[in-house]
């Protein structure tokens, strides 16, 4: 049997996949056990890479569908956020950074800025 192809495995619900798994894992342990008696089983080594597969799809999903559920919400786990760089996740945000205290504030409009008119 050739390895598993993921596009495939993407169209498939996901107890259809738990119900792969669980059968990939039956065949990986009877192989494990027939390599007591054969030494060389390559079979081994694609069941395994199917599961990884299996997993990797079944990942994949559950975390498009926590997406889903987080999409247009305040919060948002860290895991699902952008990652960028340390620098700009600290950055202040556009609101913060126009804000103004009401000191300064009060000062704009005690002292506005002086305009000359200049004789030419």
């Amino acid at each position: 049997m050739a390895g598993l192809k993921a596009f495939e495995l993407r169209t498939k619900s996901k107890e259809q996949l738990e119900t792969q798994l669980v059968e990939l894992k039956q065949e990986l342990a009877n192989l494990k056990v027939q390599k007591l008696s054969k030494p060389s089983l390559p079979r081994i080594h694609t069941v395994r890479k199917n599961i990884a597969k299996v997993l990797t799809i079944i990942n994949l999903n559950q975390r498009d569908n926590v997406k889903a559920f987080y999409a247009g919400k305040k919060y948002i786990p860290k895991d699902l956020r952008a990652k960028k760089t340390r620098a700009i996740r600290r950055q202040l945000t556009k609101f913060e950074a126009t804000r103004i205290t009401d000191k300064a504030r009060k000062q704009k409009i005690s002292f506005p800025k002086r305009t000359y008119a200049i004789k030419a």
